[in-house]
């Protein structure tokens, strides 16, 4: 392509620019927080090139061609852009499958209704407070309903705090074998909880009217 430049005329005397005006000041504006390194003022890249007649002298006809054709290539057309989702992210099948739910309410609900930005943030959001819920609600109901005792291994098994007796030693001496007879003794007990001494085997249901 053609290269046609023209020298500006000089408008000043300073021998830093084409044009002979000084630089641009590098110090802070009055009144202004921003450091002294960045002023942060509209600045033009054009220059020269600003001029349509200027980028255009010395283009032969095809170059003029190509470069309205360039031009053209630039509008959008009306359905553009067009978000292709397969082009954007791959999933498994599984996770096509848990996702569909909640795309299908993404597309048809939250997008037309929230607009792209906020339904997105609903869509991201809400599988995932939903998801937490789910998890705390199961752990509770396990820690709650189903704890583990001497008969049976599930649920969640919790432990009570160690009771520490900080005078245990005064206790001892004003009262000698008080401490034995608040507490359990461990040692002297075939098993030891959790709950064993809530066990129901030994209930007396009375007697039996089977003949066995």
């Amino acid at each position: 392509m053609g290269n046609f430049y023209v020298k500006p005329e000089r408008q000043g005397n300073s021998p830093y620019t084409r044009s002979g005006l000084p630089p641009p000041p590098i110090a802070k504006k009055s009144g202004s927080d921003k450091p002294t390194h960045r002023i942060n003022d509209p600045m033009s890249l054009e220059l020269h090139m600003g001029n349509e007649r200027v980028r255009t002298a010395g283009l032969t006809d095809a170059e003029r061609a190509w470069r309205a054709k360039w031009l053209k290539d630039q509008h959008l057309h009306p359905d553009e852009p067009i978000h292709v989702d397969a082009v954007h992210r791959q999933l498994n099948p599984i996770r096509i499958l848990y996702r569909w739910p909640w795309d299908k309410l993404y597309q048809h609900f939250l997008r037309p209704t929230f607009g792209v930005y906020y339904g997105t943030a609903i869509r991201v959001a809400a599988p995932k407070i939903m998801m937490g819920f789910l998890i705390f609600e199961t752990m509770y109901y396990y820690w709650k309903y189903e704890a583990r005792d001497w008969q049976h291994l599930r649920g969640i098994e919790t432990n009570k705090k160690k009771e520490t007796l900080v005078r245990a030693k005064e206790i001892e001496e004003a009262h000698p074998g008080l401490i034995d007879k608040s507490g359990i003794a461990i040692e002297k007990q075939d098993y030891f909880e959790p709950k064993f001494g809530k066990r129901t085997s030994h209930f007396d249901v009375g007697t039996t009217s089977r003949p066995w």
